[in-house]
């Protein structure tokens, strides 16, 4: 074995770097299910992940694996019955996320962490004009008048692009286009300076321009305010130009972690790679996109062994079908480690 340097750690076969600071966000063990008529739906099972400030994570995964479920639960907005978080810490600048009361949470959601929701034109209300309801959170969290506040939600709308903020702040959310809507949904996150901002999907349904305008902007809110990002979406395209960090779910765990260049440049599990293979790209001579076989597993009933493993081409009959697959960690150029639960990692 080859000597390690004094800030490394030698841990056999596995080498990790170890982090120079505390992580802004950190997740642990994670796991939340919803009861149902069924049985318990096992929505995310032992996450953990770590967030420093300035980051940027990308949380991928096809529909139903646990993405916003995960978020969600971290920043208290789960309606609790059905949902229940069994099991987890998340840690907010040293602040135990899911122990402190619901008052607190209440301080802390929209001051420390806020999320631009999925879909603006439902979470908007629309009867409330949108310079009132971008004011609501600044009176509610700082107490100023209803003058200030409103003053403070053009400021706001004239930050993130919004043309003419003194005339579109008298306006309904029905009076402003996807994109502005979505402009809105920004400011109103970014209203009381959160550390963390979560983007559930922020360009689900808008067309290639706007998206590229929304990441830009967020990009450069980041890059003045030092602000951490999870950005969760389907869309592999914005990813590559945004993130710093990937992680993959599927079946309400974590499959693969790394940094994206690493992600892009060599996916390591099979259904990572799977993803990547369903991606047009304009030099390749392939006639069609490679689709991943299969249907997603059920959360209440998941396979046995690796959840991927009936829609994997690399699986076996042996450890696939009968042991879950843990992530197994290498050293990795960012010194954070790349992790992938895969029994054939370091094969493929």
């Amino acid at each position: 074995m080859s000597a390690t340097r004094d800030d490394e750690v030698d841990a056999g076969p596995e080498m990790v770097r170890p982090r120079a600071t505390e992580p802004l966000l950190s997740v642990r063990n994670l796991t939340v299910e919803f009861d149902t008529e069924d049985g318990a739906v096992k929505a995310v099972t032992d996450l953990s992940y770590d967030l420093n400030a300035g980051e940027t994570l990308a949380i991928m995964g096809e529909s139903g694996s646990g993405k916003s479920v995960s978020v969600q639960a971290l920043m208290g907005l789960l309606p609790t019955p059905p949902a229940r978080v069994v099991a987890g810490q998340v840690h907010l600048d040293g602040q135990d996320l899911l122990k402190m009361p619901e008052r607190r949470k209440r301080e802390v959601r929209g001051a420390e962490i806020a999320m631009i929701f999925q879909d603006p034109l439902t979470s908007l209300n629309p009867v409330f004009k949108v310079g009132w309801q971008l004011g609501e959170m600044v009176r509610l969290h700082e107490g100023v008048s209803r003058r200030a506040a409103r003053d403070r939600a053009v400021q706001l709308m004239e930050q993130v692009g919004i043309p003419n903020p003194k005339q579109r702040a008298n306006q309904f959310p029905h009076q402003f286009s996807g994109g502005m809507r979505q402009r809105a949904m920004i400011a109103m996150a970014l209203a009381l300076s959160p550390k963390v901002l979560v983007a559930d999907e922020p360009t689900t349904a808008l067309d290639v321009t706007v998206q590229a305008q929304i990441m830009e902007l967020l990009g450069q809110i980041q890059e003045a305010t030092d602000m951490a990002m999870i950005l969760i979406t389907h869309d592999l395209g914005v990813v590559a130009s945004v993130a710093d960090r990937v992680l993959v779910m599927y079946g309400g765990r974590c499959v693969e972690t790394a940094a994206a260049e690493e992600f892009y440049a060599n996916p390591g599990h099979p259904y990572s790679q799977g993803l990547m293979a369903s991606v047009p790209r304009l030099l390749s001579d392939i006639d069609r996109l490679i689709p991943i076989d299969g249907q997603p597993p059920s959360l209440i009933n998941l396979p046995a062994g690796c959840a991927f493993h009936p829609r994997c081409i690399h699986a076996n009959d042996n450890s696939c079908v009968s042991e879950r697959p843990e992530l197994i960690e290498r050293f990795a150029s960012d010194g954070r480690g790349r992790q992938v639960a895969c029994h054939r990692f370091g094969e493929l």
